[in-house]
């Protein structure tokens, strides 16, 4: 059940979702007219005791370990990410790396699937459940859908290349922290920037993570063309509703599909 809760929370903060409302409605004027009520008296305070120096924090639920040192790891990962001169090589080094607290917790490294030097590429968003058990993005049948919008503009699946924006699946599904983000970045743009293409789509949460704004929801982003810039390239890249935000919400297939025609328009050099 809190497994459920998470994904669905992590799905509408994903939707651009930032306010809630209670299921039942509340009478402000009667609560404005009610009489005030006495405030409680305070409790007595007890003489203060001397307490022992609490224990360093070693961790958090949602973090690294305090222990760890977040810009250390970072540039551990920087490194490690830069050392890979090929595709393979930086697969290894995602092996070597011990920074992330994800890695202990997930079953599989999510790396990529599809043709290597495809002229586009997809990006996921963290894995989920599937992923995790597959250790291939757009596992299941949210790459069923992702197959079929493709196929819609004529784009063979199997002909393109796809990476997932985390290696490791967050615990419970829950959004990754930006610690997470922080810490697996510098191996998702040397796995583009090894990687090539000649055009970039961001499903989903991937959106927010490759454009690095954290707090910006894929509805604000989605239908943009922008120009990302990884090592010495410069990748047009856009940005649209994740397949699995659509198997929930078929209404915004619409949406969805205006980007698409965009996507063909750009891969077949046609003004839209």
């Amino acid at each position: 059940m809190g497994s459920n809760i998470s994904e669905i929370l992590n799905f509408y903060l994903e939707a651009g979702v930032d306010e809630v409302i209670s299921d039942q409605p509340v009478d402000q004027f009667a609560l404005s007219s009610a009489p005030p009520t006495s405030p409680a008296r305070a409790p007595r305070a007890k003489p203060a005791s001397t307490a022992r120096p609490a224990t360093p924090v070693t961790g958090t639920q949602n973090g690294p370990t305090a222990s760890i040192n977040l810009s250390a790891e970072i540039e551990k990962a920087e490194n490690l990410a830069n050392l890979a001169q090929t595709l393979e090589e930086l697969r290894a080094s995602l092996d070597n790396f011990t920074g992330s607290a994800l890695k202990s917790m997930a079953m599989n490294t999510v790396f990529s699937r599809g043709k290597l030097g495809a002229k586009l590429m997809i990006i996921d968003r963290a894995p989920g459940a599937e992923e995790d058990r597959q250790g291939v993005p757009f596992a299941a049948a949210k790459g069923e859908l992702l197959s079929k919008m493709l196929r819609a503009i004529d784009i063979n699946i199997d002909e393109t290349y796809m990476a997932a924006a985390l290696p490791w699946r967050p615990p419970g599904g829950q959004a990754p922290t930006k610690e997470d983000r922080a810490l697996c970045l510098p191996f998702l743009k040397r796995h583009i920037e090894l990687a090539a293409p000649e055009h970039l789509l961001l499903c989903g949460e991937a959106a927010s993570i490759v454009l690095e704004r954290e707090k910006t929801g894929i509805n604000k982003l989605r239908g943009t063309w922008e120009t990302i810039k990884i090592g010495g390239l410069e990748i047009p890249s856009l940005s649209l509703f994740h397949p699995a935000f659509l198997m929930d919400h078929p209404a915004s297939k619409k949406l969805a599909w205006e980007d698409l025609l965009a996507l063909k328009a750009k891969l077949n050099n046609i003004p839209h």
